[in-house]
């Protein structure tokens, strides 16, 4: 697998995997987390992953055979919903994977780029924020990544979207061991 620097042109690609998600938490009852209705034809979302992805933070991941399996945005700008960090940090602004292609191990491949570049930034903090509603699944989800919890939120213009941010510091993570 290798992970590639998106733009522009894969925004079709992040519209598809919220068709997939949406659907996907739609049939399990998850209707909150990011509505009812397929990303694709939407305007507003479109239009917000076009200056993600003109930000040269967009990630995708891709199979030996070019199938993209996630994506990721990285930025050193914090989401103006959570505190701002007290010191310099790269942020995953946006984490989605394929559900076609669930269960390979595309989004913590995606996290430990996102620690990578993190590192190669001489940066320490990474944060991420996430949907905090069904009992915390995703929130569980993001812990076992390595990522701590550190404050819940609300987003009142969502209908009280309920949200969790979280932290990891690289100084903190255990040494690799050299191969």
């Amino acid at each position: 697998m290798r992970i590639r620097v998106g733009g522009r042109e894969d925004v079709p690609l992040l519209l598809r995997f919220g068709d997939e998600a949406v659907a996907w938490m739609n049939a399990r009852g998850n209707t909150g987390q990011w509505g009812t209705e397929p990303w694709t034809g939407n305007d507003k979302r479109r239009e917000g992953f076009e200056r993600r992805a003109g930000t040269g933070g967009l990630r995708v991941l891709e199979d030996e055979d070019g199938t993209p399996l996630g994506a990721m945005v990285i930025t050193e700008e914090r989401q103006p919903y959570v505190p701002e960090a007290e010191e310099r940090e790269l942020y995953v602004n946006f984490l989605i994977t394929s559900r076609r292609h669930a269960g390979r191990g595309a989004g913590r491949m995606l996290v430990e780029r996102a620690k990578l570049e993190a590192a190669e930034r001489g940066i320490d903090l990474l944060r991420v924020d996430c949907w905090a509603g069904e009992g915390g699944n995703l929130v569980k989800v993001y812990e076992g990544y390595g990522f701590r919890r550190v404050q819940e939120f609300t987003i009142a213009e969502a209908g009280d979207w309920p949200g969790m941010l979280l932290a990891m510091r690289l100084s903190e993570l255990p040494p690799v061991a050299a191969s």
